[in-house]
């Protein structure tokens, strides 16, 4: 292989599997290190050999301005960090930290007291795992997904919670789980959407390996594994994340398009090519180094809209004179623009088009690179009708849109008296003809917590949930439910608070017993009738 035909695997490579080019890597006996801070003066490899000396293993930028050191040694499950330095002038101060490795897919960390904590890299061996069924044999569909937040499903690390996914969410049929996000935080009670290094697996519950196990345990028994990514934002922390890391907004946008002020968190520039690789590779990774299935991208909205959560006024407005043609292409090929007479502006003028773009080209690159992997788009606003269709179509690529508005306007519809309903009230939700596939959430965490209950508590009896169970396994789209559902948890979702278990089994009482059988019931059914399968409305219109 000559140079140009190296340098042009490399960049394959650092585009579409960036993961398999940075960070640290070890083949026979030697060990890499390698890292992305093109605005950096030195960069520093800190470990435990050195007595985490911050300049006593240098680093050097390649041919490609990336720093590089190896050692001469098999340093696997070694701790280490950069040390990143950044001596320009553009600085009000000169810029040193040492920084975890953003590639890490594990961190060792160590609680103090209070806020006194410390975060480390970790050398880790991609085919340490023994996987025996790293994929589904067989496709996504037809699907049913059980959300679930793994400390408060089960105690115990990730292998304790396989063996309790396959009792409990096998047995009843779903098939597939839809996992909180597992990624390293600082925030436990953030549920784990405030997440430091998006490559780490959160070391709470165990190791990488452990992680590796939870879903070669599940996919084992016939259970998919979805994860939810937020993909548009992270956290603020410099000691776990990613915040100025070489000492400039290296993976966020500046200013205030780099910050959302109700959630305290950065948002990435998805505009910046390494960024992009480095957001779309992490995906990648899922897939192919996690066996993971598929991915529910978190907050969609505030990744394609300037105005949300952000106050009124408090985003950059753009000028519609000046959206450029390819810009004006996408918005209209996704529904065009239309003008809010109660805000006083134009859709247009509050669309983050580098966003919409990201969204569409991720898409188009996993089509391409990981073709098995699915999408659900967690959007709330529900503006633009073909958010899940595909990119040749003129949509962004999702494979699913999660139907939160629609599961909003159900429960509401099941507030009204009896003797008040009208079929027409939801007729419209059996007959949808959308040229989406959609994920027909009966509940999810954000509507039983934050002052939100459970839908039995909600409700005042299980009846009305086993209907409304019946309407989203029967009607176009995948049905979902949020852990605790399918016996009748009761209250509001805590981060702190385990699952009553004692509603099920031989303790459960009778009401219990009756919706537990009522969701195995329905899953059977939707892997067995195959108009049920299809998740569309062609599907259920038998003579059509």
């Amino acid at each position: 292989m000559n140079k140009q035909q190296k340098q042009s695997s490399s960049e394959i490579i650092k585009r579409d599997y960036p993961y398999q080019y940075f960070g640290a890597h070890v083949q026979q006996n030697r060990t890499s290190f390698r890292v992305y801070a093109p605005n950096a003066t030195g960069v520093y490899l800190m470990r435990e050999a050195n007595g985490w000396n911050p300049k006593a293993e240098p680093m050097t930028q390649n041919e490609d301005g990336d720093w590089e050191i190896f050692i001469q040694e098999d340093l696997t499950w070694s701790e280490y960090k950069y040390y990143i330095e950044n001596h320009h002038d553009y600085l009000d101060q000169p810029y040193e930290m040492a920084r975890i490795d953003p590639f890490s897919p594990q961190l060792a960390v160590t609680w103090g007291l209070g806020d006194n904590r410390n975060f480390n890299s970790v050398v880790c061996d991609p085919n340490h795992f023994q996987w025996t069924h790293k994929h589904l044999e067989r496709g996504h569909e037809p699907m049913s997904i059980y959300e679930m937040h793994l400390s408060t499903f089960h105690d115990g690390n990730y292998r304790d919670i396989a063996h309790k996914i396959v009792e409990h969410v096998g047995y009843l049929g779903f098939t597939h789980v839809q996992i909180m996000p597992p990624f390293q935080t600082p925030i436990h009670s953030s549920w784990g959407y405030l997440v430091g290094c998006p490559y780490a697996i959160y070391e709470r519950h165990g190791t990488v390996d452990d992680f590796k196990y939870l879903v070669n345990h599940c996919h084992a028994h016939g259970i998919g594994v979805i994860v939810d990514v937020p993909l548009g934002f992270g956290i603020q922390d410099w000691d776990c994340g990613l915040a100025n890391y070489d000492g400039t907004d290296l993976y966020h946008h500046c200013g205030a398009r780099g910050w959302n002020n109700q959630w305290k968190t950065r948002i990435y520039n998805v505009g910046d090519t390494y960024v992009q690789n480095y957001l779309a590779g992490l995906c990648t990774y899922l897939h192919y180094e996690l066996g993971i299935d598929g991915a529910r991208i978190d907050a969609v909205a505030s990744q394609i809209f300037f105005d949300y959560d952000r106050g009124f006024w408090d985003w950059p407005r753009n000028d519609r004179e000046a959206v450029e043609a390819e810009n004006w292409e996408l918005f209209n090929s996704l529904g065009g623009d239309r003008y809010f007479e109660e805000f006083g502006y134009w859709l247009s003028e509050a669309m983050d088009f580098a966003g919409l773009r990201f969204l569409r080209d991720f898409h188009a690159r996993l089509q391409h690179i990981a073709p098995n992997f699915f999408t659900i788009a967690e959007e709330s606003r529900r503006i633009f009708p073909r958010l899940a269709c595909p990119v040749a179509e003129g949509g962004l690529g999702f494979t699913y849109a999660q139907n939160m508005g629609e599961m909003h306007r159900i429960r509401t519809y099941l507030q009204i008296p009896v003797a008040d309903r009208k079929i027409e009230h939801i007729e419209i939700l059996i007959h949808n003809n959308s040229p989406e596939k959609m994920v027909n959430a009966m509940n999810t965490h954000d509507e039983c917590a934050n002052g939100k209950i459970r839908l039995i508590t909600e409700l005042g009896s299980h009846i009305p949930l086993i209907g409304l169970a019946a309407l989203c396994w029967f009607r176009p789209g995948a049905p979902m439910i949020f852990q605790g559902d399918e016996f009748g948890e009761e209250g509001y979702f805590d981060v702190f608070q385990g699952l009553n278990w004692s509603k099920t089994g031989s303790s459960a009482a009778l009401h219990e017993q009756q919706i537990t059988n009522n969701f195995y019931d329905l899953n059977w059914h939707l892997t067995h009738e195959p108009a049920l399968a299809r998740h569309e409305i062609s599907s259920m219109i038998r003579n059509g």
